[in-house]
């Protein structure tokens, strides 16, 4: 139980670090840009309200199918909840980055606020499909039971967006859209290294054939 619930505890402590390092970088913009942030991260989290929603169905599902040694099945679930994730958040992603003044507009009318709100959303609406894939995939490792990957994909993340964020923040003329950048493709890596380890981990452990007591339903009925 530790061994699962571990490490996906410890996924959202990285979460809180890596938005205390936005916070803590986009300071010294003033007022407008934080509270631009924290609407559009406002936005962004019930956007993905979905995607978590699906996330939190296919880890049962996966898990029941490799608990009865169900390759074939757990298999088709993989790419279902992938290729629905994808879909899904290709149409905020549209809408996100066609309205984001007009998402941003409901929580407030300043309009400096509404500025940064509304690249930061445009901006990030571009790695929607990228974060649900490696929501899915999160889920997925958890309905296998090894829950050390993605813990691993989102330290790495964190590096590669930390590490760069705060140099590139101490130079002239930085601009906050470079943040935006630099976590789409901080975002990006990560799904990669989520897609690589899951495809590695189902090779490793599919290795079963069908059950030979198994009956299928149609079997039974009959």
């Amino acid at each position: 139980m530790l061994r699962i619930g571990v490490p996906a505890g410890a996924e959202f402590l990285l979460l809180f670090v890596y938005i205390m390092i936005v916070y803590a970088i986009i300071r010294g913009f003033g007022p407008a840009a934080q509270a631009g942030f924290g609407i559009g991260a406002r936005v962004m989290q019930a956007f993905f309200l979905p995607v978590v929603a699906l996330s939190f169905a296919v880890s049962p599902v996966v898990g029941q199918n490799f608990g009865g040694r169900r390759a074939d099945r757990v298999r088709h679930s993989v790419y279902s909840a992938i290729g629905i994730a994808s879909l899904m958040m290709l149409v905020l992603t549209l809408i996100a980055f066609l309205l984001p003044g007009t998402l941003i507009r409901i929580f407030s009318r300043d309009p400096r606020v509404i500025a940064f709100g509304s690249e930061y959303l445009r901006i990030v609406s571009l790695n929607f499909i990228s974060a649900g894939i490696v929501f899915v995939t999160s889920s997925i490792f958890q309905g296998i039971g090894n829950t050390l990957p993605p813990l691993f994909s989102s330290m790495t993340r964190l590096i590669l967006f930390a590490l760069p964020a705060m140099y590139i923040s101490r130079r002239p003329g930085f601009e906050i859209r470079e943040l935006w950048y630099l976590s789409i493709g901080s975002i990006i890596f990560q799904m990669c290294i989520n897609l690589l380890l899951l495809r590695h981990e189902l090779r490793k452990r599919l290795r079963f054939d069908e059950p030979e007591n198994f009956i299928p339903a149609s079997a039974t009925a009959s």
